[in-house]
């Protein structure tokens, strides 16, 4: 009998490091690639993935994305295949985007953005699961996915769940969890943060790239020269707040003056998050945001009941959404609203206006530092790419907006209700 001739890999010197010290080490059960573009952190993570299949009968491995096509594109098509391609007893399926081992082991490719594949997802075990640009889904999903990690196999010797990713702002949840190792929101502990582990890569851990492309990467400036050649969290280019600066528009909370007027702000959700957000105005018009509500799949009833418990000032106005059924749900418990001005660019260049600096050094909108879901979306928050029918900076993305929407509808709010004043030294005032 003919032996199957064996397919050699040879790994890059950050690829072994990775290998040896994360993925074979049993004490780690969650850990974090992260980096610049193509620097090799995806690729050792499937053919790590790969050898598990093969030498652990009965093995399930979920390898996704957020979109399906991006899963099918980049897992798949460009990665997976090319790893499998003429190794003994894989099949691949291609309908499904399953890899099939003789040994009854299955490597699954999907993608998070449609209910009735994340459903599937729910209705299965897994021995490992591997989240690829991890950034793209929220800590919520993350949670969700990690309750099927539950597949035993006899002789593995742990379960894993990885996640890669080309990095973003360190206000992002997978920078505090990955390499801060702290909760997203209480800045905690994780309560296994002895269990996680997180590795940097760049482009140059990867010698097989082409000088050409490297030449491309070394070409790039700013913030995206950071992300993608230096692997470096930092702000995201194409936001659409890119006036924000932490040290400009953050401030360390305070005891807010009684007589600051206040206002409250409601964006509605379910599936997605409710957000309600706190704001008093001080006696020149700025607008400081000092309290956030930022929570999923909690009834309408419950968050009033919190919104009222939170604080018992008076208000002079709470704006919110203009769903009908959820306004009166307010009503009902004692908090009346008004409808929110909802026109986007609009009300993204009144928001835009507040931010910016003043003749007397000052912005006209601050944000407490504890609305850490509030100045997250100020980063992620970006425009959608040119296409050949809309310009740039024309439309933004539908995503990661929720805390921002309640932002602008209380900006677009006081700003037609009164026009902004600086009291001078002087005898005149600037309106």
């Amino acid at each position: 009998m003919t032996e199957q001739p064996r397919k050699i890999y040879v790994r890059e010197p950050k690829q072994r490091k990775a290998w040896d010290e994360i993925l074979e080490n049993p004490a780690i059960t969650r850990y974090l690639f992260h980096g610049g573009a193509r620097s090799g952190k995806t690729d050792i993570v499937l053919l790590w993935h790969v050898k598990e299949a093969a030498m652990y009968p009965g093995c399930r491995i979920l390898l996704a994305r957020k979109h399906l096509d991006h899963a099918r594109n980049t897992i798949w098509k460009l990665s997976l295949k090319k790893l499998i391609s003429g190794v003994a007893g894989f099949t691949m399926r291609e309908g499904d985007m399953e890899v099939v081992n003789d040994n009854g082991s299955v490597i699954r490719v999907t993608g998070l953005d449609d209910q009735e594949r994340v459903d599937k997802i729910l209705g299965d075990e897994y021995s490992h699961i591997f989240i690829n640009e991890a950034t793209q889904i929220s800590y919520d999903t993350l949670q969700t996915v990690l309750t099927r990690l539950s597949l035993n196999v006899p002789g593995l010797p742990v379960r894993k769940c990885g996640l890669d990713c080309n990095p973003k702002s360190q206000r992002h949840w997978l920078y505090k969890v990955g390499v801060q190792r702290v909760h997203p929101e209480k800045n905690e502990p994780l309560s296994d943060a002895d269990r996680w582990a997180d590795l940097h890569w760049t482009p140059f851990d990867n010698s097989h790239l082409a000088a050409d492309y490297m030449d491309t990467l070394k070409a790039l400036t700013g913030a995206k020269r950071r992300r993608m050649l230096e692997g470096v969290w930092c702000d995201n280019e194409g936001a659409v707040y890119d006036e924000f600066d932490e040290d400009i528009h953050v401030f360390e909370p305070f005891e807010i003056p009684k007589d600051w007027k206040r206002c409250r702000a409601i964006d509605f959700g379910y599936t997605n998050p409710f957000v309600c957000l706190w704001g008093a105005v001080d006696k020149d018009g700025r607008l400081y945001i000092y309290r956030e509500r930022y929570l999923a799949r909690v009834l309408t009833k419950t968050h009033a009941e919190a919104i009222k418990a939170a604080e018992s000032a008076n208000f002079a106005f709470t704006v919110a959404d203009h769903d009908a059924e959820e306004r009166a749900e307010l009503s009902s418990c004692g908090i009346s609203t008004k409808a929110a001005k909802k026109e986007v660019i609009p009300g993204i260049e009144n928001v835009k206006k507040r931010m910016a600096i003043q003749k007397d050094g000052k912005p006209r909108l601050f944000i407490s530092r504890d609305c850490v879901n509030l100045l997250s979306e100020f980063y992620d928050y970006v425009w959608e790419p040119p296409k050949e029918n809309r310009n740039a900076k024309e439309e933004p993305r539908k995503e990661k907006d929720h805390a921002l929407d309640a932002c602008r509808y209380l900006c677009q709010e006081l700003d037609q209700s009164q026009p902004f004043q600086i009291k001078s030294a002087s005898i005149f005032e600037i309106r």
